[in-house]
């Protein structure tokens, strides 16, 4: 009579084959996922494109851009020279932050209640 290990033998080499080869396949799947060299991203909002746009074209050019086209380009508000106005409306800033408190006033809570803790 065979003992169960023997009976088990192949199961366990077929399992082995198997875990080798999600393994495997889980460490190839994320490299076809992301897009090929200068592919647009076809996911990115708005913002992202207009600014990989931007930034393609700051690359191409063979000279460093002057002062002046520097100031021209981010007049009227804009971020910087590369992005622009890109995903400026994007930005968290007090008026749309809907009253959450800031960094500032939680780091001086905090600083309040350890003086408190120390001095009482």
């Amino acid at each position: 009579m065979k003992s169960v290990l023997t009976v088990l033998r192949p199961l366990r080499y077929f399992l082995t084959i198997c875990l080798c080869a999600v393994l495997l396949f889980s460490y190839v799947t994320p490299a076809f996922a992301a897009p090929m060299r200068n592919e647009p991203n076809s996911t990115a909002n708005k913002a992202a494109k207009e600014f990989e746009q931007e930034s393609r074209d700051a690359i191409a050019t063979d000279h460093p851009p002057s002062m002046a086209e520097t100031q021209k380009k981010t007049r009227g508000g804009g971020l910087n020279e590369v992005q622009g106005k890109a995903g400026l409306d994007e930005l968290k800033r007090p008026s749309n932050s809907g009253g959450v408190p800031t960094v500032e006033k939680d780091i001086k809570e905090a600083l309040e209640k350890a003086q408190d803790k120390i001095g009482g």
